[in-house]
């Protein structure tokens, strides 16, 4: 790990206490970060720049992940429910 660099950084409207985290898109051009606040959201990865706010979980999100494609990431709760969302594969 001795060559581990940090590439980005971004202050996020997010709580991550005990749960959420980051997934990065495929093309590396976005991310969706979600935690604390219930909320999924999607930013732009050259930017930071918060693309799309989304809602459907009743607990704190505990992880994130995009699928191979890019067409959909799915989010995990606390609440027991996986939520998939779909997304543009493209951007």
């Amino acid at each position: 790990l001795q060559d581990a660099k940090l590439l980005k950084s971004y202050p996020m409207p997010i709580h991550f206490k005990n749960e959420g985290g980051a997934t990065l898109h495929p093309a590396g051009t976005k991310f969706v970060a979600a935690g604390s606040d219930l909320w999924v959201r999607v930013f732009d990865y050259e930017t930071g720049q918060e693309l799309e706010c989304h809602k459907g979980h009743h607990g704190p999100i505990r992880c994130m992940r995009y699928a191979p494609d890019g067409t959909t990431y799915a989010t995990g709760s606390e609440d027991g429910t996986i939520r998939l969302w779909k997304t543009d594969a493209q951007q």
